[in-house]
Order: C-alpha cells, then structure tokens, then sequence
C-alpha cells in the first residue's frame, strides 16, 4: 500500500504536467486567433519590406510618394470585422481605403470617428487586404491589426526574411519582370518565367546560412489573372539537387492560389537547385512562369530578401524619369481627357532640351468625352482606368467603353521632357454591359473555362495587352500619346497631377 504523501505528490505531477496547455488555452483566448500572411507587399518601399508592420515594426513608404498600396495576401481565408493601422506622423490627411479579394468588398476610414481604422459590416471572409493610402503623403506605419468576428485582433505570423542568392539559366525579358528574386517579393505583377524552355531549366538558390527545409510552398503559374494563368505553361514535375548529395523528385499541381509540398526527405544546406522535368502546356505561350516560392521547415516558413532589388529597381526609374525631367510623376497621379489639338502659346518652363511641340494624330475621330487616370510607380508598376464616349449621329447611338489595366512597363528611350515606354499587364475592358460570368468550367487547372479565352464576348473582354506609350511634359500639363492605339481607346490625353 502507497502512502498518502505519495498519491499527493502523483497528483501535484499531474497537475503541473497540464499548467503548459493551460496556459496554452488561456493565451489563445486572451491574444486571439492566429493567422499566417506568406505574401505582404506595397508599391513603394523605403527602409524595409512590409512584413514589418505585422511585427509591430516601423516600415515606410519612399518620401514623397501617393496612392501607396499595401497588399496583404492570407494563406487562408478569414473573418475580417475590422483592420486597423498605426501610423508614425499623427492622423492620416486623407481617407484610407481598404480593399477586401481586390474589390469583392470595399470600405474606409470615416473621418469624424477614426482615421485609423476600417470596419466591415457584416463580417467578410477575406483571403487578402490591400490599404490604399490615396493622397498622404511620407506614409509610416507602426503597426497594422485585423480583427476577428468576436473584434479580437489576429496573432498575425510573416516568414523569416534571410539573405541569400537565386539565379536561373535562363530568364525571359524585361529582366526586372521576370527575374526569379521576384519569386519572394509577394507582387503578382513580377514573377519568374523562361524564356522558351520547360524540361531542364534550373533555379539555384543560394543561401547566406545553412537552412532546413521540410517543405515548399508554390504559387503555380502567372496568378496575376487567369488569363495569364492559362496562357502560359506551369511547372508538373521536378527535381531538387543540393548539398550532401541531396536529391528528390516531386511534383506541383495545376491549380491557382498556393499549395504545400512536403519533401520526402529533409535537405540540409546552403546550395539548393530545382530543375524542372516536366511542364503544363500553356494555351498559346512557350515556357513556363512560377509566380511565388517560400522554403519551410517546423520553425515555419522563410523567404529571400527582396528590398536591394527593389531599391535598385526603383533608383534606376528614377534615374530614367529624372533625364526626362519627368521625376515628379513617380509615385504620383495623372488624370485627364483625350484632345485632338494642342493650344499653342509661349511655353516658359519647358525642361530643358525639350521640344515645345506636341504630335496629335490628325483626323482622329474625337470622343463625345473621356476621362482617363494613369500612375506610374518607381517599382516599375503601372495602373489605369478609363473611359470613352462616342456618339454616332447618323445612327443615333452612343458607345460607351471603359477600361482597368494593371501590370508593368518597360522604359524604352528618353530625352529632354519625353520619355517612351512599354506598358504591358492585364487589361479589362466593358462596353454596355456588365463584368462577366464565367460560370462553371475548368479545361486545364487555373480554375477558368479556356472556352471563354478562346472565344471572349467582344464587349466584356480581359487580356493579357501590350500598348506603346509616349509621356511628354509641356509647361505645367503632361501629354500621353498612344503611339500604336493597339487596346486602349485614345490617341493623344492632356493631363495634369491628380
């Protein structure tokens, strides 16, 4: 027979052996649930990239710049009651607006109750977040926090950003849109893509420490939209190779969003390569694209860092705008309409080396009106909106058409006051009706029926566009000719800083 100081001392073990997951409990009832953002961007980045604002860490955008965009991608879904944000210089100036699945849900700041926060109601399930932060200037922030249905603020968790290299052998061009660092820097308008190649092209990652990794996170494809998705091929099968003699062959689905795949055996090292055996066929394009990548391990999951690409990527276009003497529209907003003449007049603060002339296409059939918008990012970025107006008197009709375009461009020439430019992305365009459905239907992985890519209704169309742009400054107004006229619906806009 035990004695009782023994039964007493049992239980006190037992009891001190459940303290750990009490503690546990109570925590995650007092600090709110958790939730994992593996992709956090913006579009304009100065100290840091910003993750840091999900640590409760300052991060701010480059001096000067508006319509800064913060974008923060969910691994999983969520219910969103409220976000709010911090900033590092007192009040926000302007309304803040956030964006729920891009723009399924919609909201903002109220002025004469807080500045600082967003609050939806009903309660939206939220896969991303993007604050647009319109016209305040020197944005800083300390910290940014979403809140649950109950209004408790999510443990939010980023991965570990490390340093370290990647090449690949081979990159299809614009360099700066398909480098394959871009596979860490959380933007679906960049991603890696080769140039002709499938079966054989390799990416080489090479780390500044020795990492553990169990698994791989992918984002399969070009997801900066479907119709990019189908268009190009994915990744089926590869190989990774790495140090100690580390070898392994796995596969990806064909499938939007992101997926896990689990190594089967551990790899150990600095150098890591994976070689690609086997691909998606793409609809009409040769190669393949690979939109984003995260390493993973127990400790979670880790990433490259992006920002000296970043920085560099947007030193150079300002070095570009600045010889055109077209700095000021970095960062910034240019709204106006199309014209078919020019006023002319003495022009007194033409930069210098530039021609007072402006060339309007002539016998260009007018708009019955226009309004177009344009912002030009240093991260090499773009977005537009617009929208025409044509009458037909002789058949007593009117044709109305807009136009959403996002995506890249690609610096061509400059001289004094004029700078040419490649703009190239994803463009929607409606006349009449409304957006699309697309309904039921999925012919090879990227969740969309091809039949709609195939054959598109003319009046409700999304693209992958190309268009030739020239940017001109003249006086206090800046002109923007369409010089090839391909997709957008303008010849010659007249505008002005929003």
């Amino acid at each position: 027979m035990k004695p009782i100081f023994f039964y007493e001392v049992a239980g006190f073990m037992r009891f001190f052996k459940i303290i750990p997951f009490l503690f546990l409990f109570l925590f995650t009832i007092a600090c709110g649930k958790k939730i994992h953002f593996s992709m956090v961007t913006a579009t304009s980045m100065d100290n840091g990239l910003p993750f840091l604002v999900l640590d409760g860490k300052k991060w701010n955008a480059e001096p000067g710049a508006e319509f800064v965009k913060v974008h923060f991608y969910a691994d999983e879904p969520f219910s969103l009651s409220k976000v709010s944000f911090e900033s590092c210089n007192g009040n926000f100036k302007d309304r803040v607006a956030a964006y729920v699945n891009f723009d399924e849900v919609y909201g903002s700041t109220d002025v004469e109750k807080s500045n600082a926060e967003v609050v939806f109601e009903p309660v939206v399930q939220a896969r991303s977040v993007t604050l647009n932060f319109q016209r305040n200037l020197d944005v800083c922030l300390k910290q940014v926090k979403f809140f649950d249905e109950k209004k408790k603020a999510y443990r939010t968790y980023t991965p570990e950003i490390i340093k370290g290299a990647a090449t690949a052998s081979e990159t299809a061009s614009p360099e700066a849109s398909y480098n394959v660092l871009n596979l860490f820097d959380s933007k679906y308008e960049n991603a890696y893509a080769s140039v002709k190649g499938g079966k054989g092209v390799t990416l080489n990652f090479d780390f500044e420490k020795e990492q553990e990794i169990t698994k791989l996170k992918f984002w399969n494809g070009y997801q900066r939209s479907d119709v990019h998705c189908i268009k190009n091929g994915r990744i089926k099968d590869f190989i990774l190779t790495g140090d100690n003699g580390y070898s392994a062959k796995l596969s990806i689905e064909d499938s939007m969003g992101s997926q896990e795949v689990t190594l089967p055996k551990p790899f150990e090292g600095k150098k890591l390569t994976l070689t690609v055996d086997s691909l998606y066929e793409g609809y009409s394009e040769k190669g393949f694209v690979l939109s984003e990548l995260r390493f993973g391990n127990d400790d979670g999951w880790f990433a490259l860092d992006t920002l000296p690409k970043s920085k560099d990527l947007a030193a150079k276009n300002f070095d570009y705008f600045t010889k055109a003497s077209l700095r000021k529209v970095l960062n910034r907003g240019l709204t106006g309409r199309e014209v078919t003449e020019v006023v002319e007049g003495a022009v007194t603060d033409l930069p210098e080396g530039a021609s007072p002339e402006v060339q309007v296409e002539e016998n260009v059939d007018p708009p019955s009106s226009s309004d177009w918008t344009i912002r030009l990012r240093s991260d090499g970025t773009f977005f537009l909106e617009g929208s025409t107006l044509r009458t037909n008197y002789e058949e007593g009709q009117e044709k109305s058409q807009k136009f959403y375009g996002m995506g890249n461009y690609e610096v061509k020439s400059t001289e004094g006051g004029k700078i040419d430019l490649r703009i190239f992305g994803f463009l929607r365009k409606q006349a009449f009706t409304s957006f699309l459905d697309y309904g039921e239907g999925d012919c090879n992985g990227c969740g969309r029926d091809c039949n709609i890519v195939k054959n598109p209704d003319p009046n409700n169309t999304e693209k992958i566009f190309q268009e030739f742009i020239t940017l001109q400054a003249r006086g206090k107004n800046y002109y923007l000719t369409n010089t090839k006229k391909q997709n957008l619906d303008f010849s010659t806009l007249e505008l002005s800083l929003e």
